[in-house]
């Protein structure tokens, strides 16, 4: 099951704004119109301003935080109804959790819908989030079901939990722990 976890796809900046297309044609590029009357400096012909459906967004912010906390692994998947979701580790809390955000009209708005949280270590999930979707019917879990994982850690010990989710990402149940080892170390 853990090769599931690998088709999460990382974005490349923090604010995970940046979905794939749908598959068919683009959307039409953006064409100011025949010329006109000069426009004074400054004030010429523009695209359209706010987030766009399926476009490559740098100002639709999913989580604003504060000084006091972090943002790292942007993950985001599209379920097979064309639904983005998104999530993230967000620190600075305690213990740290993974929030989840919905987004039904191409990543142009976003919804918070849950937080995905350790249940059962007491460590909290501080790192490499993942989330999938079943496409099939899979030991005992329907085709639709999010199945989410992460890197709870604490100084006792390391673990990649599997939770599972049956109401697309509103609530989590602890499916397994995957893997586990000593403490944290990144050398």
């Amino acid at each position: 099951m853990f090769s599931y976890f690998a088709t999460a796809a990382l974005f490349a900046q923090a604010s995970f704004a940046f979905p794939h297309p749908p598959s068919g044609p683009p959307p039409p590029p953006y064409h100011p119109g025949p010329p006109g009357p000069p426009s004074p400096p400054g004030h010429g012909p523009h695209p359209p301003s706010g987030p766009q459906p399926w476009g490559f967004f740098t100002n639709n912010t999913i989580l604003a935080i504060n000084r006091n906390e972090t943002i790292s692994y942007p993950r985001y998947i599209e379920l097979t109804d064309g639904t983005i979701l998104a999530t993230s580790a967000y620190g600075g809390h305690n213990p740290n959790y993974f929030p989840i955000f919905e987004s039904s009209d191409g990543g142009a708005h976003w919804t918070h819908i849950s937080n995905l949280t350790d249940q059962v270590n007491g460590w909290g999930f501080s790192a490499q989030p993942a989330l999938t979707e079943l496409t099939f019917d899979l030991g005992g879990y329907k085709a639709g079901t999010i199945l989410g994982s992460g890197n709870s850690w604490s100084g006792n010990g390391t673990r990649i939990d599997l939770y599972a989710s049956t109401d697309r990402a509103r609530t989590w149940h602890f499916v397994s722990h995957i893997a586990e080892g000593g403490p944290p170390n990144t050398t």
